[in-house]
């Protein structure tokens, strides 16, 4: 913020408000040929830069894309199966464009548990997710992982009504209150 008032007192120097907001807010009232020439040249631009990014800023890319939809997820109320747990890290590891098997090497896992966690049959610990933290560079944190297996699970407890019926007929003598 300090850096934008600073920029502003030396465009004061040389131009009036009016010159300052003209030459750096974009119009509103363009015409569509107009229009249509700034979005030609914004796609060309960002074609170019593309195709000179490397492997490395494409795959940081991808992984940052992948970390704000986790974000946005995160921040809503409703469990969606596309970002549970195992789809998620199911994704990741296509994204990073490893094998299973070179994956699980990497993280220190055995196979088999990678299986397991990917097809749902098995859930992450601590140790997982900060070793996925590792991983991916730091890139998606620990607590977004375990936030996915989180509403994954409250989801569960939520909507699993006959694992509630066979669990409450195994407790005897429960507390009673009047309504």
């Amino acid at each position: 913020m300090k850096n934008n008032e600073n920029i502003y007192r030396e465009l004061s120097k040389q131009f009036t408000d009016q010159e300052i907001v003209e030459g750096y807010v974009f119009p509103a009232d363009l015409e569509e040929q107009e229009k249509e020439a700034i979005e030609a040249e914004f796609r060309a631009l960002r074609l170019k830069a593309l195709k000179e990014s490397t492997e490395e800023q494409r795959l940081l890319s991808a992984l940052m894309r992948m970390k704000l939809l986790i974000q946005d997820y995160l921040g809503r109320s409703d469990f969606e199966k596309e970002f549970s747990f195992a789809h998620q890290l199911e994704q990741y590891i296509k994204l990073i464009g490893r094998s299973q098997k070179d994956f699980a090497v990497e993280i220190d896992l055995h196979p088999t548990k990678l299986s397991r966690l990917l097809n749902g049959r098995d859930n992450p610990n601590n140790e997982l997710v900060y070793r996925l933290e590792k991983h991916c560079g730091n890139v998606i944190p620990a607590i977004y992982w375990w936030k996915l297996y989180a509403k994954q699970l409250e989801d569960e407890i939520k909507t699993n009504e006959r694992l509630r019926i066979i669990e409450w007929e195994k407790v005897k003598n429960n507390l009673k209150f009047r309504a």
